[in-house]
């Protein structure tokens, strides 16, 4: 079959295959029957595969060419729209198991949105419309790029919360007459544009994980302090009169203890009321499926407008702008774009979070995956193409996902139909919503901003005694009601990443003894059983190597050091025994340049404090054992044999780039230019050339082979091996096991090392250890 494929022509076998110069003579030169057809006869003929007449032909793919198969693996239509997958299905006959379900959770939601929508408007000082906008082509876009099958998408508190807060600092939300600035409004559009053309540039770029940052005690402090300022600001609807617009929470309450006297009873009765009806229809949980928010404002429309209590003091939503918006480009600001870019990063990460994190809930709970990074293309479509439709930025929803999974929820077609809903309320329902009294809104968004507040979260990071994180929610807690939510967000991002700082700077290591009787090595200050090895110091690091933690490690080593030699201070002589230090790196992942600079130091610096003392490296992996292949100092010392890879501590592909510079025409280099490049590399090694090895025999011109074993002759075997690499702690400890070198070229083939399963028993102190191989333990 291989002579069939390549005896057409030179130019396929320069197309599939690579340069013979990586195969083995052996296998290309030989001599075989070819014969492969029956019409064919070619016995005894001598293929000989390693001629590179055809290599003139092969030319590298161009660049472009590269670049676009890349693209076309990651972004493939199926994963960029993943409706091309679930929709065909669905129309070819899905749909008889799904439909009913979808069409129910779908009409239920919408239900649910459309008071939900034109409350969390208000919560943004936003007219009510707004919401509905919001509650509908987000939603629509999102069923047909979005993974999660039961996320509702549409306006959320949070968010609404930060666009009140976060853009009153460009303009006022409100004119001196109290009617909606056209500026705010158009600031709000522009915000969905910018968090859709953020989100969207995450989830192409594979960016989801940067979310991660906000730890879940921060987001929990965020949401508490959120809830108890989204329930402030809608008490004004319910008291009757407006609030102070401080974003400090104690100066709001404040304000309104002192006004009291200005309270609107009947509507004060009114948003009680209301609320109660809803707390009853929350709890009993055959009331859950019933769309209590929606009938509650049915109604209160149906009071209102049968006794006109727009008469009485009571305050109603009026003119509600009635069609589907025509659309529009959204239009940026001249002035203040700092601000709002700061406002757009924090919430679109927030809106993002809330989302995955519902989403990843229902979508482990129903037994199916969801691609975090297509989320945020999906919010990051939904929130542009929503913003030429006056939306305001859109997340997922706590509650409206719990009811859409809730009502049955099948399919992503159950928030197209929710998406649909709302259209047509847009299009001739807005009229019905004049008569609708703000106490039933602002009671409806108490209600529903309740369930954020988490008294479990402090209570349970107490019992833990896990006091960063404890702190972390405190002061973020605090941080969002005395400053404002994008300030609060801003200080609990700031806690995240200094308790991240923290863990991951402070070096957490062990010094471990043996097991009696056993090879197992464990915590001193663990287990009473272990006992130290005499003459030996084993240290391990249980995280990886990094520049931020690297000294601390040095540090830490340094001190066992000391303290194994009896050293009281830098200036005692050494007056303990310390043959070996054993570093256990089998904790560590991964190691950059500065760590390895730190590990060179160790080496140096035990050896400067007792020279008798050797080192070794034991558990090393095999990312890290090819990263140290690859280092100058630390590559010659990696056990036996190693000289045969690296010489004077740099690799051969080094010394060739050593030797290239002072070669000639046809590579060779004089023996004068081999003294100055030996002479040169004496500052890697602690041994000295001896001039006349080079001197002497030999021919006057040396190729790069020849150099490389003359350079083996003065420097491989002379090299004292400071630190030796072992598979595990015991071959450190008992001297044997070295591994081999690490071809810095690429991963080895790994040998099935043996492996040890212990198990404790604690009541009787016991220790059960079983020596098993990788195969058995598979089998």
């Amino acid at each position: 079959l291989f002579w069939r494929e390549i005896s057409p022509s030179t130019r396929f076998l320069s197309s599939h295959l690579p340069p013979p110069s990586c195969l083995a003579p052996s296998l290309l030169r030989t001599s075989c029957p070819l014969s492969m057809d029956n019409d064919e006869s070619r016995d005894g003929q001598t293929v000989d595969l390693l001629r590179t007449d055809f290599l003139e032909e092969y030319k590298a793919p161009p660049l472009k060419h590269r670049v676009l198969n890349y693209l076309k693996r990651q972004y493939q239509l199926s994963s960029l729209i993943p409706s091309t997958v679930w929709l065909p299905k669905y129309i070819s006959g899905g749909w008889r198991e799904d439909l009913m379900g979808d069409i129910f959770a779908g009409l239920t939601v919408g239900f649910f949105l459309v008071p939900q929508g034109m409350s969390y408007a208000l919560v943004a000082n936003l007219p009510p419309i707004y919401g509905l906008y919001t509650g509908s082509f987000p939603l629509i876009i999102y069923g047909l790029l979005g993974t999660s099958r039961q996320l509702a998408v549409g306006p959320v508190a949070i968010v609404s919360l930060l666009v009140s807060h976060g853009l009153n600092a460009i303009a006022p939300a409100k004119l001196e007459d109290g009617t909606a600035n056209p500026v705010f409004i158009k600031l709000a559009i522009a915000s969905a544009f910018l968090s859709g053309c953020f989100q969207l540039a995450l989830g192409l770029l594979k960016l989801g994980f940067l979310t991660s940052f906000l730890s879940h005690p921060v987001v929990s402090g965020f949401t508490s302090a959120a809830a108890i300022i989204i329930g402030l600001g809608q008490l004004k609807h319910v008291l009757g009169y407006s609030l102070s617009e401080s974003n400090n929470t104690f100066v709001v309450i404040v304000d309104m203890l002192a006004r009291l006297g200005e309270a609107h009873y009947p509507s004060i009765l009114m948003g009680v009321g209301v609320m109660a009806f809803l707390m009853v229809f929350k709890k009993v949980p055959r009331l859950r499926k019933v769309p209590s928010a929606m009938l509650v404002v049915i109604i209160g429309i149906l009071i209102s407008w049968g006794a006109r209590l727009d008469k009485s003091g009571f305050k109603i939503c009026g003119t509600i702008p009635a069609g589907v918006p025509v659309p529009k480009a959204p239009e940026l600001p001249s002035s203040g774009m700092g601000t709002l870019f700061s406002f757009v990063l924090i919430s679109s990460m927030l809106g993002y979070m809330e989302s995955i994190a519902v989403g990843l809930t229902y979508a482990n709970k129903n037994g199916y995956a969801i691609n975090p990074d297509q989320e945020l293309v999906a919010f990051g479509v939904s929130n542009i193409v929503g913003s030429f439709f006056r939306c305001y930025p859109a997340a997922g929803g706590f509650g409206r996902s719990a009811v859409n999974a809730n009502a049955g929820s099948r399919t992503q077609m159950a928030g197209i139909i929710s998406g649909l809903l709302m259209l047509i309320v847009l299009s001739a329902l807005t009229p019905l919503f004049y008569y609708l009294p703000k106490p039933v809104l602002g009671a409806i968004v108490i209600i529903a901003v309740s369930g954020l507040l988490d008294t479990h979260e402090p209570f349970h990071l107490y019992e833990l005694e896990a006091w960063e994180e404890l702190i972390a929610f405190c002061v973020t807690f605090f941080a969002t009601l005395l400053f404002g939510a994008e300030l609060g967000l801003a200080v609990g991002f700031g806690c995240s990443i200094i308790a991240l700082l923290f863990q991951t700077s402070s070096p957490t290591y062990s010094v471990l003894g043996q097991v009696p009787g056993t090879h197992l090595y464990h915590d001193l200050k663990v287990m009473d059983a272990v006992v130290p090895v005499p003459g030996i110091l084993i240290i391990r690091f249980d995280m990886d190597l990094w520049f931020a933690n690297c000294n601390g490690f040095r540090d830490a080593v340094l001190h066992e050091v000391k303290l194994a030699l009896h050293m009281v201070s830098e200036t005692d002589k050494p007056r303990g025994e310390l043959r070996r230090l054993v570093l256990d790196l089998s904790g560590v992942n991964r190691l950059d340049s500065s760590s390895m600079r730190t590990l060179k130091d160790i080496i140096v610096k035990v050896k400067s404090i007792s020279p008798s003392t050797s080192v070794a490296l034991a558990g090393v992996k095999k990312a890290v054992r090819r990263r140290l292949a690859r280092e100058i100092a630390l590559a010659s010392y990696m056990g036996p044999g190693a000289h045969s890879i690296l010489v004077a501590g740099k690799s051969r592909d080094q010394l060739q780039q050593y030797f290239s510079k002072s070669a000639d025409a046809s590579g060779r280099i004089t023996r004068q230019q081999a003294i100055s490049i030996a002479h040169e590399l004496e500052k890697f090694s602690s041994s000295k050339v001896d001039e006349h090895t080079l001197e002497e025999g030999g021919s006057e011109a040396l190729s790069f082979n020849e150099f490389y074993q003359l350079l083996k002759q003065l420097y491989g075997e002379k090299e004292d091996r400071i630190a030796m690499l072992y598979s595990n702690v015991h071959a450190a400890v008992e001297d044997r096991e070295s591994l081999p070198p690490v071809n810095a070229e690429g991963p080895q083939e790994e040998q099935d090392q043996e492996e040890i399963v212990m198990s404790v028993v604690p009541e009787a102190g016991e220790i059960n250890a079983e020596i098993v191989t990788k195969q058995q333990k598979h089998a």
